[in-house]
């Protein structure tokens, strides 16, 4: 007989007992109150378990409360319980799917010949695997890692850097914590660089035979996949000859023509002087001028030693003159590691010889000399501290000014050169085309982006407002398609709700029954801190009880602005601070909340994940360190390091030095560097999303995120993939047969709505939630 068969037994009895007057009614009062602590402790330990990620254990607690006090409260708390791990079990289910499917495409490829691919995709599956550890430890998995590294060695050999750089990107994927491949995946990356920049042509020739066989691993993963006919229609209603996307490398314009000339315009070696001098004094560490200029050498080392580029620098075709810049180099490696000495006349000296042997041997352009140098030689400092030359000044101008004329996007270079879609902006051309995080820019305007550099491809996608810029988009499943995009005036608007109104303004309900809303910030600027406070206003004067705080795929923004957003939720104590690791001309920073802020003054959940950097992990951390929020999601990005803006030769260039990092108040430091074991914001419960997820989850969201006019007729809104007129008033559950529904998609979005439903209805029955204030 089970524990609650035997307790109703009890009762029973006691009540016979009580009716034939064999014993008095306090005796059943006081088993009636026993029963009921049980089902409290249980509820108590449910929480306990929701917040330390047991889903299950969580629905099996909430159950047996339910039986033992079957009040409507509890009863609701277990079907909630039970309905997120049925769900949770289906996106488990999913992962498991993914996860075989990639397994299964390791097999097929490696069966037809495609080992480089194979590798890929044992990525993919490494990064789906429950057990990553275990999956690695497979030797099927290491036979192929050990083969694919013997493989790299010998296109390295062969000077074949696409080819290397694809193998050393697996393997940084499957291996994170080795510094092997991040190096490896640096040099290989950097000579793409240099090829795409001066030598596009030799570089277009590399690539061929490698794009044909991604197309053959394409048609074989997907059958289905059949070579585009030109005389049929593409997918966007146009014929072949006019799309981009299938005109592969047969238009003569087809690999982008970056004017090297005019990129590197008006570089000077003494722009170059005065940045490595502010670099040894305003760095965040110690950096000695051997370690700078080391670099710099070290970079034209492999300027000189890149097949290709000798079909712009001729002189570099000559041999006799190749191997005396490199013995010469080599002679100015060894003095400076076998010098006692590290001052700024090193500096001058190096620099002066460096000239010399320029002129007596290849000659290069002195704007090609000193950008090679200098990307050598900040190379050996983190990402994010770089000379801005004079020619990329007004570009870098533009995206400190929170307005330009473009698509919406943001990009960034991935390790394999490739030019990658780290989010659309809200309600931007980008974002209503339906470009998504992840997304590989393969050409601009018909020519190949590949190897293009950030500030090019900025140039590039920007432009006067009213314009058309085609951008050809390859797909997480591999598949490309061009979009014609109008760029306009991009203001952004960095806070949303859940859904937006016909004619404007946002239903910020979720859960529009238990009164809880969701708020999603999508970047920080100078309004952030307002246009919250506005939003948390409305929130309350329509009775909210508990707030979703979404932070995924916020890539950060403004100090200021995000420390007067934590300033809202907390009345004390710090929220985040500055430092150098050494003594600096630049001074620590602490930022303090002021004794009138928690305006809200409810329960919060904070959503985040990889894409969530800088800003948006200073809010989370802070709210986490402060009890203050509930973190759900995955780790964060690790970007918390401070820039600076130094001049250079009179303002016509700029040096962007990190010269601090964030620190939470818990004293943890954000920031990833190149061999981090710890970085980022871990969530007080980690749910992990496939990227199919996240895809069907971003598309989901997109469809609330459309802004409908008012007047729409009912037929227009009848015909629209989103919410009908009066679902803002049903249960949410409810809602999704009127619409795709994020949470059936999203795992953790449907977490922070369990933790709050959960901790309102407890707060509501009961008196008192552990989740209210954690």
């Amino acid at each position: 007989m089970t524990k609650n068969l035997l307790s109703r037994w009890v009762i029973f009895c006691l009540g016979l007992l009580m009716v034939l007057g064999l014993v008095g009614a306090p005796v059943l009062a006081e088993a009636a109150v026993d029963q009921l602590a049980t089902a409290s402790d249980l509820r108590h330990q449910a929480f306990q378990a929701l917040r330390a990620g047991e889903f299950d254990r969580t629905n099996t607690l909430l159950a047996r409360a339910a039986e033992l006090n079957p009040d409507s409260a509890t009863r609701q708390m277990a079907n909630w319980a039970m309905q997120f791990e049925n769900r949770r079990q289906e996106f488990a289910s999913q992962r498991r799917e993914q996860f075989e499917k990639a397994v299964a495409d390791v097999r097929l490829l490696l069966d037809n010949g495609h080992p480089d691919f194979a590798l890929e995709s044992v990525a993919r599956a490494y990064l789906l695997a429950d057990d990553k550890d275990a999956f690695r430890a497979e030797k099927w998995v290491d036979d192929l890692i050990q083969r694919e590294i013997v493989a790299a060695r010998d296109y390295e050999a062969r000077e074949n850097w696409v080819r290397a750089l694809w193998v050393y990107s697996a393997l940084g994927s499957i291996e994170p914590a080795n510094p092997q491949w991040k190096h490896l995946l640096k040099q290989t990356t950097r000579r793409i660089r240099m090829l795409a920049l001066y030598a596009p042509d030799y570089l277009e020739g590399v690539q061929d035979h490698e794009t044909a066989e991604r197309d053959e691993v394409t048609r074989l993963l997907k059958p289905t996949t059949q070579p585009v006919d030109s005389t049929q229609p593409t997918a966007d209603g146009q014929n072949d000859p006019t799309s981009l996307a299938s005109q592969g490398k047969e238009q003569e314009d087809d690999t982008f023509r970056i004017d090297w000339r005019e990129s590197l315009k008006d570089i000077k070696i003494r722009m170059l002087e005065d940045a490595l001098h502010d670099t040894y004094q305003n760095y965040w560490r110690d950096v000695t001028y051997r370690d700078l200029l080391l670099g710099g050498l070290r970079d034209l080392e492999i300027f000189a030693s890149t097949r290709g580029l000798e079909t712009t620098f001729p002189l570099l075709g000559n041999e006799s003159d190749r191997q005396t810049f490199v013995a010469g180099l080599q002679q100015l490696i060894d003095q400076l590691q076998s010098s006692t000495t590290d001052d700024a006349a090193s500096v001058a000296r190096v620099l002066g010889e460096l000239e010399g042997l320029n002129a007596r041997t290849l000659k290069l352009d002195e704007p090609v000399l000193v950008s090679e140098f200098a990307d050598g030689a900040f190379g050996t400092l983190d990402p994010f501290s770089s000379i801005i030359w004079p020619t990329d000044l007004e570009e870098f101008q533009k995206t400190t000014q929170g307005e330009f004329s473009g698509v919406g996007i943001q990009i960034q270079t991935g390790e394999d050169g490739s030019l990658k879609v780290v989010s659309p902006l809200e309600d931007s051309p980008a974002y209503r085309a339906g470009i998504k995080a992840g997304d590989i820019i393969t050409h601009i305007d018909g020519r190949s982006a590949r190897g293009i550099t950030l500030n090019q491809a900025v140039k590039t996608i920007t432009g006067r407002s009213g314009t058309i810029v085609v951008l050809t988009i390859r797909s997480a499943d591999n598949t490309s398609k061009d979009y014609s995009i109008v760029r306009q005036t991009i203001k952004m608007a960095s806070v949303k709700g859940w859904q937006h109104l016909p004619g404007g303004g946002w239903d910020y309900f979720i859960d529009p029954q238990n009164r809880i809303s969701y708020v999603r910030v999508t970047n920080f600027t100078k309004t952030t801190a307002d246009d919250l406070a506005a939003a948390f206003k409305e929130m309350k004067a329509q009775h909210a009880q508990g707030v979703i705080m979404d932070l995924r795929y916020n890539p950060g923004g403004l100090l200021q602005s995000a420390t007067e957003v934590v300033d809202r939720f907390i009345n004390s104590g710090t929220i985040v601070s500055t430092r150098a690791d050494r003594s600096t001309p630049n001074p620590p920073t602490i930022a303090s909340a002021h004794e009138e802020g928690d305006e809200l003054d409810l329960p919060v959940v904070v959503l985040v994940n990889q894409y969530s950097a800088s800003a948006s992990e200073i809010v989370s951390g802070a709210l986490k360190d402060h009890k203050r929020a509930l973190v759900i999601g995955e780790r964060t990005f690790g970007k918390g390091s401070v820039q600076m803006l130094f001049p250079l030769s009179s303002r016509r260039a700029y040096l962007k030095l990190t010269t601090s990092h964030y620190y939470l108040p818990g004293g943890e430091s954000i920031h990833r560097d190149e061999n981090s074991q710890r970085w980022g914001v871990d969530p007080d419960v980690t749910i992990e999303m496939t990227p199919e997820q996240m895809r069907v989850a971003i598309e989901a969201r997109q469809e609330l995120d459309i802004l409908r006019d008012a007047d729409q007729s009912a037929a227009d809104q009848s015909a629209a993939p989103t919410t009908r007129p009066d679902a803002v008033n049903l249960p949410v559950e409810d809602q999704a047969a009127t619409r795709k529904d994020p949470l059936q998609s999203d795992p953790q979005l449907s977490a922070a709505l369990l933790y709050l439903r959960l901790s309102v209805t407890e707060e509501a029955a009961y008196g008192g939630s552990d989740l209210a204030r954690r």
